[in-house]
């Protein structure tokens, strides 16, 4: 749980001060917290690789949200 908020709030703030350039910042928090789950809490390859899934899905789309919070080309 804690990794999807991480990975939500990561891409919302990525989304709006941010580009999709820094979109690879996801890749060691989704491989961080595959393996705190591998080895805490003893994972199967099939569920750490659902897992993984999950976390990639849920920082791309917090990135979506954080695309759309930016403010319009001619609004300040």
């Amino acid at each position: 749980m804690k990794g999807l908020v991480l990975n939500a709030l990561l891409g919302v703030g990525l989304g709006r001060f941010g580009s999709v350039w820094g979109l690879p910042v996801f890749l060691p928090v989704v491989a961080a917290e595959l393996a705190y789950g591998f080895h805490l809490h003893h994972l199967s390859a099939g569920g750490s690789l659902r897992r993984g899934a999950a976390l990639l899905v849920c920082g791309q789309l917090g990135f979506l949200l954080g695309a759309l919070l930016r403010p319009l080309p001619g609004e300040r």
